[in-house]
């Protein structure tokens, strides 16, 4: 309780301290505090601000990475920290840090040929002993440390930082043809279509199948709706409400919609904390 009262204080003067000077390099310790109160999403999102202000600023990059590091995003965690290096040189906190970053990446071997040099310089450090074992039962179990894909994906999710970057996300993924985002009134906001799609066409059809929807479930006393999808011959057209918005997006039959739709709610679910 002590510690998080301790944050909460901590954030709030820090936040003022930004609110007061947006180009304020306290933004690397207000990211480390949300990372200490397990609000990653948040702790990334003012990183992210601040490096893009302070590209070349140490210590920010060492928060980041960390905050990648506790997400399981563990290649940009790396990265970061060869950042964070280059700008302020080595410690025995970046090497430490690069240690952990290496076991959850198998790299076993460059881990230990790292911590035996500080077990050598430091053989009482518990850190190392604890991270030394860590390999040790990594290398018995011979299971690997993370889903490379799982990682990759929500990297790309984390790194969508407006309407426009959630639609162009979504019409990379396999089997969608088009994306859209389309206001109440069916004008297409921002679009990533194939050629043979046009973009005021489906605008238009998307509001007035929300149009219709919405007055036929007006008086049922369900609720407003969340998500339509029509199947056709050749297409799956699926509307997904987003504040006073919807996504569209237009899918082959094949496309596998049980993981679109996993992608999707983690993509609205990311937005609709940072937007």
């Amino acid at each position: 309780m002590q510690l998080s009262a301790q944050l909460d204080e901590r954030i709030s003067k820090c936040e003022g301290i930004l609110s007061n000077n947006p180009e304020s390099l306290i933004f690397a310790a207000l990211s480390d505090a949300y990372r200490k109160k397990g609000d990653l999403a948040k702790a990334f999102h003012v990183c992210s601000r601040g490096l893009k202000l302070h590209p070349d600023y140490g210590p920010g990059h060492l928060v980041m990475a960390k905050i990648n590091m506790e997400r399981g995003m563990y290649s940009e965690a790396e990265k970061e920290l060869a950042l964070a290096i280059q700008a302020e040189g080595r410690t025995r906190t970046t090497e430490l840090l690069l240690a952990q970053i290496l076991i959850k990446k198998d790299q076993l071997k460059d881990a230990k040929k790292l911590l035996e040099k500080h077990k050598t310089a430091d053989p009482e450090n518990q850190v190392v002993g604890e991270l030394l074992k860590a390999i040790q039962q990594k290398a018995d179990s011979g299971k690997p440390g993370y889903d490379v894909m799982a990682v990759q994906e929500r990297w790309r999710i984390e790194r969508v930082v407006d309407l426009k970057d959630g639609v162009h996300y979504l019409k990379s993924l396999p089997g969608v043809l088009g994306a859209l985002m389309v206001g109440e009134d069916g004008l297409v906001l921002e679009s990533k279509l194939n050629p043979t799609f046009k973009e005021e066409l489906i605008g238009a059809i998307t509001a007035s199948i929300t149009r219709c929807v919405k007055d036929g479930i007006s008086g049922i006393g369900f609720g407003e709706y969340e998500q339509i999808l029509i199947h056709m011959e050749n297409l799956e057209f699926w509307i997904m409400k987003f504040s006073q918005q919807a996504f569209v997006l237009c899918c082959v039959p094949e496309a596998n919609l049980g993981a679109l739709k996993i992608r999707m709610s983690e993509l609205l679910e990311h937005l609709s904390r940072n937007i």
